[in-house]
């Protein structure tokens, strides 16, 4: 074992080094664990894969006057990584519009906010003021305005108190201030605190083209009422601030909880993130590739083997090739087949790589064999809009010895067992979630 190492280091020193063969260049564990990224989302243009026609969506209505953006689409389809092109875009940074041959003849400057939301935000007022008092957030920005450093200071003497308490003592109070020159010392609540802020900051020129916020996670938000009302009022009085919000959702309505006015609010903006093609996926394995100077390479049948798993998803695609690139980097593997590949499916299983969808799988499964086999024949039987028809799934099912399909099936969508199937109508079923399909079909059966 220690010779075939010593040969694989010398065949890795002729084609890195042919010049130098007295010398090697070694990547580290460090470079693997991140050739893929499964963790968090891509920022980096050079490592971002595709989605042209998203990409110019969203350089154009960074452009477009008033208009707001909306990312929607299911989990693990790169959103995140999207935002964080807008953010990039938005503050001058052109690179990935060079990368994939988009046509620009503007260099963006925005003041640009990121900020994930998560569930500990649980209202409009909350994500408002989060926005203004975050690190990094609005109200760092205020002390660049001349206008707001009487208010920045009383702000930060009451800070242990918090904002709300503070707004309310400031309204309550008796005490006569001068308002004409601090727009800030008027404000009865944390709507027109957030709005005075902005417009200060607009008025500043800190930027050329404005504000844009960015909201990621806006679907775990559990109530968002009001926020659509206080966005029209703001698209009328601040045109110069944008939102871009990012969240799980089939269509802008489900994210914004079905208000009325979402179609006006984000007319021609919303971007629809579906899968992504083989040819995206494909140029994922190539950056991670070219990340640690191709010293571990995929052969083709591994790399569409990749692919198929993958099933359109670029999460899934990034866990599987990180575990794939940290079993062979300690094994000393160069060159990935497509045998490997289903040996490291079996350790992602067993490691519980993901172990969200890890626990989904097994309180579906439930240490039934049969229940297993029918949720692998459901996965099976997806159609392309992603409907699934029993009498596919049942006969499936009835291959392997399953004859009481129907009876596991009505179970999946209970919550007992995770509610992972809903009921479109008779006979036809869906997963709630593309991406847990997506691991079913990847994962290697239990039993």
């Amino acid at each position: 074992m220690l010779q075939v190492f010593y040969f694989w280091k010398a065949e890795l020193l002729l084609f890195t080094l042919p010049t130098q063969p007295h010398r090697m260049t070694k990547i580290t564990l460090n470079q693997v664990n991140n050739a893929f990224l499964p963790s968090r989302e891509i920022a980096n243009p050079d490592r971002f894969s595709g989605r042209e026609e998203s990409v110019t969506e969203c350089y154009n209505a960074l452009l477009s006057e008033g208009t707001n953006i909306a990312i929607v689409g299911n989990r693990g389809i790169g959103k995140s990584s999207l935002s964080r092109q807008i953010v990039n875009m938005s503050t001058g940074d052109n690179s990935l519009l060079d990368k994939l041959g988009i046509y620009h003849d503007e260099t963006l400057d925005f003041l640009t906010l990121y900020y994930a939301s998560g569930d500990s935000v649980q209202n409009t007022d909350e994500l408002l003021n989060r926005l203004l008092t975050t690190r990094g957030g609005l109200l760092e920005w205020m002390q660049e305005v001349k206008a707001s450093k009487e208010e920045i200071e009383q702000f930060k003497k009451e800070s242990k108190t918090g904002l709300y308490k503070y707004l309310a003592n400031k309204i309550n109070s008796n005490v006569s201030r001068e308002t004409s020159n601090t727009s800030i010392a008027s404000n009865e609540n944390i709507q027109v605190t957030f709005q005075n802020v902005v417009m200060d900051l607009i008025r500043s020129k800190i930027t050329k083209n404005g504000i844009l916020i960015v909201i990621d996670e806006f679907n775990q938000i559990p109530d968002t009422s009001g926020f659509a009302s206080f966005l029209k009022s703001l698209a009328t009085n601040i045109p110069e601030l944008k939102f871009c919000i990012v969240g799980v959702a089939d269509n802008i309505q489900e994210l914004m909880k079905k208000h009325l006015s979402s179609d006006r609010l984000f007319a021609w903006s919303v971007i629809n993130l579906r899968k992504m093609n083989n040819e995206d996926l494909r140029q994922i394995v190539r950056n991670a590739e070219a990340s640690i100077n191709n010293t571990i390479l995929l052969d083709e049948e591994a790399t569409n083997q990749l692919i198929a798993l993958a099933n359109g998803h670029p999460y899934i695609m990034h866990l599987l090739g990180k575990q794939t690139y940290k079993s062979a980097y300690l094994e000393s593997v160069r060159n990935v087949s497509r045998e490997y590949i289903k040996k490291v499916l079996t350790d992602i299983a067993e490691r519980e790589a993901d172990p969200v969808l890890e626990g989904r799988y097994r309180n579906a499964v439930a240490l039934s064999k049969q229940r297993e086999i029918v949720l692998k024949a459901l996965a099976a039987s997806v159609q392309e809009n992603g409907d699934i028809f029993t009498t596919d799934a049942y006969r499936v099912s009835e291959e392997q010895g399953v004859e009481n399909a129907s009876q596991y099936v009505g179970q999946l969508v209970k919550e007992e067992y995770g509610s992972e199937l809903i009921k479109i109508r008779d006979r036809y079923y869906k997963f709630k979630d593309s991406l847990f399909h997506t691991y079913i079909t990847a994962r290697p059966p239990l039993f």
